[in-house]
C-alpha cells in the first residue's frame, strides 16, 4: 500500500513539474496568409461638410502597418430621391463628396445605394436614413468619492428614444474637438437601453448610455487615471447618430473583438465582423455601408 502511495504521489509530482514547465514553452504560431480581401469603410451622415468613403485590402493577422489603400475605383451613393454623389478620390483609398453650399447628403426617410466599381468588378450595398431623436440637454456636476473614477466634474445627456421598438443608435463624444474613439468608449443603443427586448422603447436613455459620454482614462497611464472626464473650459459635444440595426450589430461585434484580449481565458475566437456589401455574384466582402441622420448638441463647462 506505501508502495501505491509513493507511486501516485510521484505521478502528481511528475505532472506538476511537466505543468510548470510547460507554461514557459514558448510557442511560434504560423498562420498560412489568405487572399486579400476588400475592406468598404461607408459610413456616412448628413451633417454639413465633406463625406469620405474609404477603400482598402485586408492584410494578415500579425501585420500591424496601416492597411494598403484602394485606389482608381469608382464610388457612387445614390438616393430614392434621385440624387446622386460622386465620391472622387483625394489620396490612395479615400473617396470624398464635396457638397455645394448649404447641400447635404440627404433626409431621413430616404434609402440609399452604394456601387463601387474596381477594375470592371462591381460591389454593392444600401442603407436607410433612419429618424432621430433631437438631444434634449447636457448637464454636468463636480462628483466627489465617485465609485470609478476620481473626484472632479462628470457629464451626461438627455434625449428620448423614438416610439417605436427597434431604433439603434450610435453615441459620439467629442473633447474640444477630439473624437473619444477608445474602444471601451463606443457607446450604442437599442431603443433607450443596450440591447432588444429592453421594454424601453420611447423613454429617455437609462443612466449609463447618458453617462457614457465621459472619457474612459488609459488605465496604462497612472496619471491619467487621476484625471476626471471633464475640466473647467472643456467643450463637450455630443453627436447621436441614427444607425441602422445591422450597424448596430458591426460595431458591437466589432467592439467585442477589439477588446476580446481583457476577457482572459473567457476571450472569444477572432472572427471578420460581418457587414452588408456584396459583390455582384452575391459573395460578402468586408466593411459596412450605412447613412445616418444625426443630431448634435454642444456645451461648454464653466
Amino acid at each position: 500500500m506505501m508502495f501505491k502511495s509513493i507511486l501516485k504521489y510521484s505521478f502528481f509530482l511528475f505532472l506538476l513539474i511537466l505543468t510548470a514547465t510547460s507554461c514557459e514553452d514558448k510557442i511560434d504560431i504560423e498562420v498560412d496568409p489568405l487572399s486579400e480581401q476588400l475592406v468598404v469603410d461607408a459610413w456616412i451622415t448628413n451633417q454639413p461638410g465633406p463625406q469620405t468613403i474609404k477603400l482598402s485590402m485586408t492584410q494578415p493577422y500579425f501585420d500591424n502597418t496601416l492597411p494598403l489603400g484602394v485606389s482608381g475605383a469608382t464610388v457612387t451613393v445614390a438616393s430614392s430621391a434621385g440624387a446622386i454623389f460622386q465620391f472622387l478620390e483625394t489620396e490612395n483609398g479615400n473617396y470624398v463628396w464635396t457638397p455645394q453650399g448649404n447641400e447635404t447628403i440627404g433626409e431621413a426617410g430616404t434609402n440609399y445605394g452604394l456601387q463601387v466599381t474596381i477594375d470592371g468588378q462591381n460591389y454593392g450595398s444600401v442603407s436607410t436614413m433612419n429618424p432621430v431623436p433631437a438631444i434634449d440637454s447636457i448637464n454636468y456636476e463636480f462628483r466627489e468619492d465617485e465609485a470609478f473614477g476620481p473626484d472632479g466634474i462628470y457629464a451626461e445627456f438627455f434625449a428620448r428614444d423614438l416610439v417605436g421598438a427597434g431604433d439603434t443608435y450610435w453615441v459620439k463624444t467629442f473633447k474640444n474637438g477630439v473624437f473619444l474613439n477608445k474602444p471601451d468608449e463606443i457607446s450604442l443603443a437599442f431603443d433607450a437601453g443596450f440591447s432588444a427586448g429592453g421594454s424601453v422603447d420611447g423613454l429617455i436613455f437609462i443612466t449609463p448610455i447618458r453617462e457614457s459620454i465621459n472619457r474612459i482614462p488609459d488605465e496604462d497611464t497612472a496619471d491619467d487615471m487621476e484625471v476626471a472626464p471633464w475640466d473647467i473650459a472643456d467643450e463637450i459635444r455630443v453627436e447621436l447618430h441614427a444607425i441602422n440595426n445591422i450597424a448596430f450589430f458591426f460595431l458591437s461585434s466589432a467592439q467585442q473583438q477589439i477588446t476580446n484580449g481583457n476577457n482572459g481565458i473567457f476571450s472569444q475566437p477572432v472572427i471578420n465582423t460581418t457587414g452588408n456589401v456584396f459583390r455582384e455574384d452575391g459573395e460578402q466582402v468586408l466593411g459596412m455601408f450605412n447613412v445616418a441622420a444625426v443630431s448634435e448638441m454642444t456645451v461648454l463647462v464653466e
